[in-house]
């Protein structure tokens, strides 16, 4: 209620279910749903996301955002003229990532898609849980949400790649996208931001393409098709979150909307004015000396945070750049001789 009066669709005057500040007042619950896919929709068509014979890999890990998507395209694949299937990562986060992936099962069961699933101990010899005890014990240096973030996209790629992905669409909204911006304006990343769009399908060989379908949508629209559609994820909470930069990022950037409607399009057009000047994307030109996979250096993310990690591995990464050692980044140089010291 408003001003004693109840609150009412701006399209057909109906019971009102959520207020779209752009659009300058509230949708029901049917012209709501009729919004969002639409701009889902239109998303895809615009950008050419998706195209006719792809097989798409929708990356879900479990929360509304990931399964709202499964959902969309598994119902679009005739429609699209594509296959779709889901990958999943298990880091082995206990009390958390298996009631996640149950919520996956039960989704995929009932939409009648494969989902595949790559863990940690499978594809790295550790668990996050196991990986954080050796962040503890040395202090915190690297935060455990950045290095799982490295090891999600290393497998994601990977378990999509072997299963024959053409693109690789993730959950990925509004927020998400303004806080990232955000982040990397805070790290002056500029290379972050450059790369961070709504796609990258110029993709290397070894690099499935990436997409974001749910670009221009807010966290809060997701999660109310989510509810609509009854699409339930329990409500879990990784538990390292608290060591996340973005806990504190989304925070703010939650108080400045509440009181400017249009602060986080407004984030959001500023980044794609800057990508626009600094060029997007940056092409990979080389496979990481180590592991083989596409990277933009001599040794990958991934490999570098497992040399950290694991002083078997450190050696391992060791013998195989030091003919290259004058050649590696100061970062890569840095933690190799930490490790080696060890």
């Amino acid at each position: 209620m408003s001003g004693g009066k109840e609150l009412r669709c701006l399209v057909c005057g109906g019971r009102a279910l959520i207020y779209q500040p752009y659009l300058g007042g509230y949708l029901c619950k049917e012209h709501f749903v009729e919004w969002f896919e639409k701009t889902v929709w239109e998303t895809i068509r615009r950008f050419r996301l998706i195209e006719e014979g792809d097989r798409v890999a929708v990356a879900v890990s479990g929360g509304k955002d990931s399964l709202a998507l499964l959902s969309l395209l598994s119902r679009w694949r005739e429609r699209l003229g594509v296959e779709v299937f889901g990958v999943a990562v298990d880091e082995g986060i206990k009390g958390y990532r298996e009631y996640k992936l149950e919520a996956l099962r039960r989704l995929a069961e009932e939409l009648g898609v494969e989902v595949y699933v790559g863990g940690f101990r499978e594809y790295l010899g550790f668990t996050l849980d196991e990986a954080v005890e050796v962040l503890a014990e040395r202090g915190m240096e690297f935060t455990p949400c950045s290095v799982c973030g490295v090891f999600r996209r290393y497998i994601m790629n990977r378990v999509a790649r072997e299963h024959g992905a053409t693109k690789l669409a993730t959950g990925h909204n509004l927020d998400d996208e303004v806080q990232v911006y955000v982040m990397n304006i805070l790290k002056a990343h500029l290379e972050g931001i450059a790369r961070e769009g709504i796609a990258t399908l110029s993709g290397e060989e070894g690099l499935v393409p990436r997409i974001k379908p749910f670009y221009f949508v807010r966290e809060k629209e997701t999660l109310t098709y989510a509810l609509v559609k009854g699409i339930r994820t329990p409500f879990v909470e990784c538990p390292y979150v608290v060591y996340a930069l973005r806990h504190e990022v989304r925070h703010w950037i939650n108080e400045k909307a509440s009181r400017e409607g249009e602060f986080k399009y407004n984030l959001l057009a500023s980044k794609e004015a800057l990508r626009g000047l600094i060029g997007g994307g940056g092409r990979t030109t080389r496979r990481c000396l180590v592991c083989g996979e596409p990277s933009s250096k001599l040794v990958c993310k991934t490999c570098l945070f497992r040399a950290y990690l694991d002083r078997e591995y450190a050696g391992r990464v060791a013998e195989k750049v030091a003919p290259l050692w004058d050649r590696l980044d100061r970062e890569t140089r840095s933690i190799l001789k930490r490790m080696l010291k060890e």
